[in-house]
């Protein structure tokens, strides 16, 4: 468990979710995403990889507190690696366009050799400060920029280890004058930048901080650079790390073999300084995932098993909660963000709060409860006998059939009532308006919908007849009220006999008048 300071407020994580793409490589759902259940999720910044196809901001507070409740939400960056999927590649680097193809003379002193692994990238000089700045710089135009903007919380840092390749792995005839010699030179060059880049967003957002995955040994390699430590602990939220548990050759499902020297350093130099350690192995064998949860958790950490490794399925969480909300023909708690929300309970008994935002709120079938919380929400109860509260706002509150409750709280309500066999005539058959305010500016019966006189065409309207009892002249039509048991009970009759076909009982004594009606 870790806590995390945001822009929004303090976030306990547990769990935490890793997807950078839809199945197959179809663009990421926003609206999905705004329902996963995880205390911190990491996404890619767009929906496609794009910039085009960059998430809003208003879809980032939702994910940030929607459905699936509270998040960290955290974008996907790389900061070691160039893709040529990516919109700043340029084709005229290579000689076929591609990460893959031969450098051309145009190629930027930054790039790198391909990462075999993967082929669409290559490995960048990330110290350059023409890299640098496609990433972060007071124009406010590179990737970083754009991740604050839309209201991430967090950036995750991948190829973070790209230090060691710099000062280990890279071989002769990919290495120029400058490049770092060893890893202490290497590692004090990624420190540098990623404090750099945490510093840059944080003169938008103070708040915020990065997550490197992988690196685990930076802080070793930076030696007795206690400056350099102590602003990489200040920029950091925590660390994660690839393949902790399972180590091996296969893409997922490698056995478990905990790297305990890893382990025991990440324990040392990043959890004992309060910093949490996300451990991401890949796998989906039952066996593997419960022992991979187990370990991991022993040894203090937060672990995330993704089914695979091109992340493009979010897994549930370690207690067995499935990775999204999502409204069910079962008994749902649901609930909206702090923004404009459609929210459909379909079966089963719901407790829907829309909260935030002007919101659109159906139950579906069953007896639901709905609160539309602030904004001026619409809230329809739809079949099953329902409790509506429309909270701050103007509303509008409609029960549908069954015997349902409304109450339109603060703000002046509208109270739709659409035929007349939703609110039959008797106690326990009709509706029940609980705070309605006659004479109040724009609060109001709504009955315009309804036929008032079934037996002709059209769609008539009521007239008013006060407390005046139906005779044969009122009774097609006529719309009056009367008071019983200390409430006021509204009636209709649409057709010519002297019965109500439907009544309305309203909360306490009341004098009403045409005008607290849409006829």
């Amino acid at each position: 468990m870790a806590r995390f300071h945001t822009s929004t407020g303090s976030i306990t994580v547990r769990t935490w979710g890793y997807v950078l793409q839809g199945p197959g490589g179809q663009p990421l759902d926003a609206d999905l995403l705004s329902s996963a259940m995880h205390d911190l999720l990491v996404i890619d910044a767009s929906r496609d990889g794009t910039d085009a196809g960059r998430f809003s901001a208003a879809e980032i507070t939702r994910m940030k507190d929607g459905m699936g409740g509270p998040s960290v939400v955290a974008s996907y960056l790389s900061i070691g690696e160039a893709s040529d999927f990516r919109d700043y590649w340029n084709a005229g680097w290579t000689k076929d366009g591609t990460a893959l193809g031969r450098l051309t003379d145009r190629a930027p002193d930054w790039l790198g050799p391909v990462n075999p692994d993967w082929p669409e990238s290559r490995k960048v000089r990330y110290w350059d400060p023409d890299w640098q700045t496609l990433l972060f710089n007071d124009a406010g135009t590179g990737d970083l920029d754009a991740i604050v903007r839309a209201g991430f919380d967090a950036a995750y840092l991948d190829i973070v280890d790209a230090y060691y390749f710099w000062g280990t792995e890279a071989a002769a005839r990919d290495r120029q004058a400058g490049d770092p010699a060893n890893d202490q030179q290497a590692a004090r060059r990624m420190v540098d930048f990623i404090v750099a880049l945490t510093g840059h967003a944080r003169e938008t957002n103070p708040d915020f901080f990065v997550i490197p995955q992988n690196g685990a040994f930076i802080l070793d390699d930076l030696g007795s650079d206690s400056v350099r430590r102590a602003a990489f602990l200040d920029a950091i939220g925590g660390i994660a790390v690839e393949d902790l548990y399972s180590p091996g050759n296969a893409d997922e499902n490698n056995p478990l073999k905990p790297d305990r020297d890893q382990i025991r350093v990440l324990q040392r130099d990043f959890l004992a300084e309060g910093k949490p350690v996300l451990a991401v192995d890949y796998l989906d064998d039952p066996r593997l995932v419960a022992g991979f949860y187990k370990q991991a958790a022993r040894d203090g950490f937060i672990p995330y098993a993704a089914p695979d490794r091109d992340l493009d399925r979010l897994a549930g969480t370690p207690d067995g909660t499935p990775a999204y909300r999502r409204p069910t023909d079962r008994a749902d708690i649901l609930r909206g963000s702090p923004l404009q929300d459609r929210i459909d309970g379909l079966g089963g008994d719901d407790r829907i709060d829309g909260r935030g935002g002007a919101d659109r709120i159906g139950g579906g079938g069953g007896n639901d409860v709905l609160q539309g919380g602030s904004g001026h929400d619409w809230l329809a109860g739809d079949g099953g006998h329902d409790t509506l509260s429309g909270g701050r706002g103007r509303d509008t509150l409609s029960g549908g059939s069954g015997h349902d409750r409304l109450a339109g709280d603060a703000g002046a309500d509208r109270f739709v009532f659409a035929f007349a066999a939703g609110t039959g005539p008797g106690a326990g058959r009709r509706d029940v308006i609980t705070d309605f305010q006659p004479n109040v500016a724009a609060e109001r019966i709504d009955l315009s919908a309804m036929d008032a006189r079934t037996l002709t065409g059209g769609n008539d309207a009521f007239t008013f007849i006060g407390t005046a009892a139906f005779d044969q002249a009122t009774a097609n039509g006529g719309l009056r009220f009367v008071r019983q048991d200390g409430n006021t009970i509204i009636q209709g009759s649409t057709d010519t006999d002297a019965a109500a076909e439907f009544e309305i009982e309203l909360t306490g004594l009341h004098a009403l008048t045409a005008g607290d009606f849409i006829l």
